[in-house]
Parts: C-alpha cells; structure tokens; sequence
C-alpha cells in the first residue's frame, strides 16, 4: 500500500482544484466507503459537492479505505502540480486521454490520466523518485575505452530480471523483479522494483488488536554515465549492490567484470589547495561554493576523530587563525553548491573513495563538472592507484 499524504487531498481548496464531474468519477467507485463515513454524493448536476465533510473523511483514513483508492489518491496527490503540467499534458495526448476543455488543472489531468492509464502515472512518479536520491557508488568501466552507445544497449530485460529474481529468491525476498528503463542526455537510468524480506506488524482492525503481514517493495536505481563510462548504483544493501555490478555488466555488455570497484574520489585538494579548491569561477551554472563540514581522522591514534561545521568552514579556521591540518585523513567533507537559478544552496557529500551524495537531474552534470575541475574526482592512472 502507498504512503498516502492526507495533506494532497484533505483540504477543502485542494479537493476545489479538480473539476467535479473527474473528482466524483475517481470516488464512485468507492461510494459504499463514503456513504459509511456520512458523505452523500451529489445526486444531481446541481447539488454542490460537501468538500468539508469530504476532506475530513480523506484527512482520517483507516483500514476499511481500499488500497486502491490510497494508491490514486497518493499518486494523484504527488504527481498532480502545476510543475509537472507539460509532462501530464504529453501523457495523455500520447495515450489518447480526454482532457476535457481548455480549463483543466494539474490535478484535473493527472485525474483524468489515472482513470484511463494509470500505470503511466507510476511509471512518472518512479522515475521522479531518481531525482530524490543523493547517495550513489561508482564504478568505473575496466576498460574506459570501451564505452557504449544507449542506443546498444537492450531494452527487454526478461533474462536480467529472471537473473536478479533468482537472487532475490535466495535471499526470502520473492519474485516478480521489474527492470525499467528511461534514457536522458548523457546517461540511461534504470529501476529496479523488488520485493524485500517479509514483515509482520501488530495493527488494529476497528477495535480489534491484529497482526499484518506483508512483504514490501523496494526500488533501487542503477545509472550507466555514457560520459564517462561508469556506473552509479543507489541500493541500501552490499549483496546488492555487488549483485546490480554484475548481472548489469552480463545483460547490458556481456561481461559480468565489465565495472570494477576503484578510486573515484578523494579530498587531497582540501589540504593542497585550501580555500582555493573551492573555486567555481571556470564553472558556468555555480554561484559559489563553501565547505560546510569536515571530518578528519587518526587511525594510528586509536581511531581518533573529529568532526568542524559552519556556515563556512575556510572563513571559520581563518578566525581562529588555523588552517587544514595536513597530518589528519579526511574520511568526509560536506560542501554547499549554490547554483543559479536556484534558492537554496544544495548540499554535496563527498566520502573517498567512491561514494557522494548529492541531488541529481540535469543540474547534477554542473555539480560533477565541478568536482572535476578542482580535482575531488581522480582521473586517469590516479583513479586505478
């Protein structure tokens, strides 16, 4: 069952944004549920709809609302901006859906969508779930030479996903693994929806204290960069992760080996070039960078660590007159990206040797040029050291 967010869809003004006739088309089918819970639909064009009461019941789920009705709601309530418009927009023309006149909403169109093709708005809504994820591995190609091209690389993953749920059968996860593809400039993104080890849960049926048992889903993200040839996996589980290397590697390019665990990353230039590695002047799309946090460690000095934040962590030492200290490792430095165009400033975890965290899109290309640039990213005999 989804996650429903009783704020999309539990207030009077919002449930005003979706014009009556597709609200009362996505409830109807639900009627007994409403009618129980005190809410008379309309019986007439006439008739307003009650959206206090209506909003008052979707602000108070409990276990006798279907989960398909959560599952609409919670898609609807997320997809549904006016920030996703165009993209709703393209949906249903591609899908021959009746948008109705000139006067519809976001909510309206993402509504009127789900009714007709609702695995396309999963389909949406998991693939805006890559933008959310920041921490990823890297691996880089063995052969660096060897890149390529996405129009190579298969779209139907039947073996791949037989593959993988061999795996996930082993290890009490099930089956029914689900590989999706989508392709954006310089990389071809894929998801992988799995089942996860089973969970039993005390609940509450009315009154009644009961138990629920259920196997969750999971959905990691595995990246091919085609700029530089090396692979990005988002996955909470070392098995995993070991797992998507390989049968990726098998099924995408006929060599389980093709992607190997070395150096990406490093924070020498913290120590080397001190404020000066922060530079972003030769980066178009960067307003600034600062060092936010830094962590230094001692392993010879009975794993002795520590751990300076700020808002600015150069312009603090400064200060207090102190600078790097050039003995410590730097297991982790956190910087602040502000790009143009952008409010907030985004933040950008850097852990040698291979894992950052940071937002991606489009605008995560802007961050990685940087990164490369001022050296926190190893390039050539460096990398394989």
């Amino acid at each position: 069952m989804a996650r429903f967010n009783p704020k999309s869809f539990a207030q009077p003004d919002l449930l005003k944004k979706v014009q009556v006739r597709n609200l009362l088309e996505l409830l109807i089918p639900y009627q007994p549920f409403f009618e129980e819970k005190g809410f008379s639909f309309p019986s007439d064009g006439v008739e307003e709809i009650n959206y206090l009461k209506l909003a008052g019941i979707l602000a108070q789920p409990d276990e006798n609302m279907e989960s398909s009705l959560v599952e609409a709601l919670h898609v609807i309530g997320n997809i549904g901006t006016d920030e996703n418009f165009d993209e709703l927009l393209d949906i249903a023309r591609r899908n021959t859906v009746d948008t109705g006149d000139g006067e519809a909403t976001a909510k309206d169109l993402t509504t009127r969508i789900w009714l007709a093709v609702p695995e396309a708005l999963v389909r949406m809504e998991r693939a805006e779930l890559f933008h959310r994820r920041k921490k990823f591995e890297s691996f880089r190609a063995k052969n660096p030479k060897e890149v390529a091209p996405a129009e190579s690389l298969p779209r139907d993953f039947t073996e791949l996903e037989q593959d993988l749920d061999g795996w996930f059968e082993s290890r009490k996860r099930g089956v029914g693994c689900k590989v999706i593809r989508k392709d954006s400039p310089g990389e071809v993104r894929f998801l992988i929806q799995h089942g996860q080890p089973c969970k039993r849960e005390p609940s509450r049926k009315g009154a009644q204290s009961t138990c629920t048992f259920f196997r969750p889903e999971k959905t990691d993200v595995v990246i091919y960069d085609l700029v530089n040839n090396e692979f990005r996996i988002n996955t909470s589980t070392l098995g995993e992760l070991r797992l998507y290397v390989q049968k990726f590697g098998k099924h995408l390019f006929g060599d389980e080996e093709k992607f190997v665990y070395t150096a990406k990353y490093t924070l020498d230039p913290l120590r080397e070039q001190g404020p000066a590695a922060l530079c972003c002047r030769d980066v178009p799309g960067i307003e600034w960078v600062r060092l936010q946090e830094i962590e230094y460690s001692w392993p010879n000095a009975f794993n002795l660590a520590e751990k300076y934040s700020a808002d600015d962590v150069f312009q603090s030492l400064a200060a207090l007159n102190r600078s790097i200290d050039l003995k410590a490792e730097i297991p982790q430095a956190v910087f602040s990206v502000k790009l143009e165009g952008e409010k907030k400033p985004r933040s950008v975890s850097i852990r040698p040797r291979n894992t950052a965290a940071y937002g991606r899109g489009e605008k995560a290309v802007i961050i990685e040029t940087w990164l490369r640039a001022r050296g926190f990213i190893l390039i050539g005999m460096a990398a394989r050291a």
